[in-house]
């Protein structure tokens, strides 16, 4: 492999210019345009390998961030990956650690004391599903900012008052609920029902929000779970009422796609019998169902993106700015057929 003397060398420049090129990539201003295209190809040309073990020990700072994630969910990875891309560009790497959704609180401590113990130069905590973030997230913000170590929490869900005073960044889910209910009153939907579980509030709550500003009762189609024949059946029960409701907001897409395959089976027309809106924008509601899903999207991208800025600032040394580290991004109503 190459070394530093080599490309130096290659490019006509010090081993001292080299090193400062390497540690300070990507700043454009830290040497001169022609020398860094100088060192670049030299690097392409002879294959070199930065050493970040290497480099982390001479800076005195690590060059990974550690991710702790309680889920392999598409949207969980989406964010990751948008964290990962944008950490890259400063030279970071992403070290990712799955823990159980179930385990105890005791457990995930000691998986977060782990890395603490890795010294990494910053900490991601992805949010999981309620149940989790009710007893593992109150355990680890007191270690983690005991730690020292800048850290970030990414769409933790349901965070209550306690704890949404620690830097995160999260997802207006309830906005997103609320303007989709607004859209199908606007649509001349009369009777709009609310179909998922009650556990996570967010979504609930915009939903109850919005139909009291409507000035209608709440409308509940009976959730049997997530298990989708159970769903699918409770949509052909639903096409047997008399009076049932004219447009269904699901808790998810999933939820949404098995509730539309009974829709099918009982022969209701959608949208024009039943009007029918999603929440997550996952892949398969606009290619793997028929008529496509109308969804409300997650900026799951953004939320990455975010958590990368906040940390590379924390890192770098930045102060805290005034209105704190959290950062709130709204939906989208995605509108396809069904709605």
């Amino acid at each position: 492999m190459a070394t530093l003397r080599e490309i130096a060398k290659a490019a006509g420049v010090s081993i001292r210019t080299v090193s400062r090129h390497l540690i300070k990539k990507g700043r454009k201003d830290y040497v001169g345009a022609a020398t860094r295209r100088d060192i670049e190809t030299a690097i392409a040309k002879l294959g070199y390998q930065p050493n970040l073990a290497a480099r982390a020990l001479r800076a005195a700072r690590s060059h990974f961030v550690s991710v702790l994630t309680f889920t392999t969910d598409e949207l969980r990875m989406a964010q990751v990956a948008a964290l990962q891309q944008d950490l890259r560009r400063e030279d970071y790497l992403v070290s990712l650690t799955f823990e159980q959704p179930f385990a105890s609180a005791e457990r995930i401590v000691e998986t977060l004391h782990d890395l603490i113990g890795q010294k990494p130069a910053g900490i991601a905590v992805l949010g999981a599903e309620p149940l989790t973030m009710q007893h593992a997230i109150p355990a680890l913000i007191p270690t983690l900012v005991r730690s020292k170590i800048p850290y970030v929490l990414l769409d933790p869900k349901g965070m209550d008052k306690s704890i949404s005073r620690f830097d995160s960044i999260r997802i207006n889910r309830g906005r997103g609920v609320q303007d989709a209910v607004h859209y199908l009153a606007k649509r001349g939907a009369k009777r709009i029902a609310y179909l998922g579980t009650q556990e996570e509030r967010s979504r609930l709550d915009g939903y109850d929000k919005a139909m009291k500003k409507l000035g209608r009762k709440p409308l509940f189609v009976d959730y049997p779970g997530e298990e989708l024949e159970g769903l699918r059946e409770t949509a052909r029960r639903f096409a047997m009422q008399k009076k049932r409701p004219d447009a269904v907001l699901a808790h998810s897409d999933f939820i949404a796609m098995a509730f539309l395959a009974g829709l099918h089976d009982a022969e209701v027309k959608v949208p024009d019998d039943v009007a029918l809106i999603g929440f997550d924008n996952r892949f398969a509601s606009d290619y793997c169902c028929w008529p496509r899903l109308t969804t409300i999207a997650q900026p799951v991208s953004l939320v990455g993106e975010a958590g990368a800025h906040v940390l590379l600032r924390k890192i770098q040394g930045f102060s805290r700015p005034p209105g704190g580290w959290s950062m709130t991004f709204p939906t989208q109503l995605i509108l396809r057929e069904t709605a």
